[in-house]
């Protein structure tokens, strides 16, 4: 991974021993995407091992570069039972709600092309389904995260069916990776959109460090 830039040297054992030294076994650790250079499910296997190793329950997203990820079924057949996926649908742990997908550019973004309409759609609907699957379970969470692996705007910070729904559903959070150097770091949204707090968590953003979201994230604390 040095070759994206010297801070990139041993970036894994950054992570890990960040996680070990600030991690707890009752935290939430979400992991939204591009978790693995495996093109299998079975050459991931080591990955998602050091994955299950962590402490606390995890939560993982498909990510544009995991090409070992298969269906849900089978993802879950492999995966540890600490590890939980979001791929379109939501889950319930101790109150807090994650609700998610991958994704994908939005329009007018200086990436976004024509053959990108299709596939922007698709992730929006996902996401609406996955917002969905928590109505009349309103009373078994008090926080709501929106999970994604790309960011929910394009580059200018303009609306897109994905902030529609995180507004609709009165998201507290969105937690997205995907952008990486300086400049794209510098150029994201983060902070406060309308009444949800925006966090970007990719490696290079957080300094190899899991970034921590509290509740009382709402107050601005």
């Amino acid at each position: 991974m040095e070759r994206f830039g010297e801070n990139w040297r041993d970036h894994d054992k950054k992570i890990f021993s960040a996680w070990e030294r600030i991690g707890n076994d009752e935290d939430l650790l979400l992991l939204v995407g591009d978790l693995s250079w495996a093109v299998r499910l079975g050459e991931a296997q080591a990955d998602l091992d050091r994955i299950a190793a962590m402490k606390g329950t995890k939560i993982i997203l498909k990510g544009n570069h995991d090409y070992w990820w298969q269906s849900a079924a089978k993802m879950r057949r492999a995966l540890h039972l600490s590890i939980h996926i979001i791929q379109g649908d939501s889950l319930i742990i101790n109150r807090v709600a994650v609700a998610g997908t991958r994704g994908w550019v939005c329009p007018n973004d200086s990436y976004f092309e024509a053959h990108d309409q299709k596939i922007y759609e698709r992730e929006v609907g996902r996401l609406k389904l996955a917002l969905d699957s928590l109505k009349g379970r309103e009373a078994d969470f008090d926080f709501l995260i929106v999970a994604l692996h790309y960011p929910p705007t394009n580059n200018k910070h303009e609306a897109s069916g994905f902030t529609e729904l995180i507004d609709d559903y009165g998201a507290d959070a969105c937690v997205y990776g995907h952008l990486h150097g300086s400049e794209a770091i510098q150029a994201a949204l983060t902070g406060r959109r309308g009444k949800t707090w925006h966090y970007l968590v990719s490696a290079d953003s957080v300094d190899f460090t899991p970034l921590e979201i509290k509740r009382d994230c709402r107050t601005g604390v």
